[in-house]
């Protein structure tokens, strides 16, 4: 009977614990670079976005953006949105990413938020990604 016990609990927490790795609840992410918007919305809007840049938030002259991790495809993503609106992208160095339009200049840079997302910001200008998903 006690070997019963013992086995369904170890194998109710298994299962829990599966569970809230699949589908991780917002309060289990790292803190937001930004403070205006909360984690449960963030997770709430990304996982809704379907691999698609989503505007989350405007702090201090930036733009905040989100978008699935895909491996490093996000990348990829980020260049050709910004193509797409006639920025054309310069270089990489380290997180930052400059794109260009006749003179002028911009940098956005990106960072890892949990293995799950990736958050890039933008310097507030008419660029194409503060026309995605709103």
């Amino acid at each position: 009977m006690a070997r019963k016990t013992v086995f369904l609990f170890l194998l109710i927490c298994l299962m829990g614990g599966m569970l809230l790795f699949a589908d991780r609840p917002a309060f289990l992410y790292p803190e937001l670079p930004f403070p205006s918007v909360s984690k449960q919305t963030v997770v709430s809007q990304l996982r809704e976005a379907n691999g698609r840049f989503r505007k989350l938030a405007t702090e201090r002259s930036y733009v905040w953006y989100g978008i699935a991790a895909q491996r490093g495809a996000e990348k990829d993503k980020l260049i050709e949105e910004m193509g797409k609106a006639g920025w054309t992208f310069l270089q990489q160095e380290g997180s930052g990413y400059f794109f260009q339009q006749g003179t002028e200049k911009i940098v956005i840079t990106s960072r890892m938020w949990s293995g799950d997302f990736v958050l890039f910001k933008a310097p507030v200008t008419d660029h194409p990604l503060s026309l995605s998903n709103e």
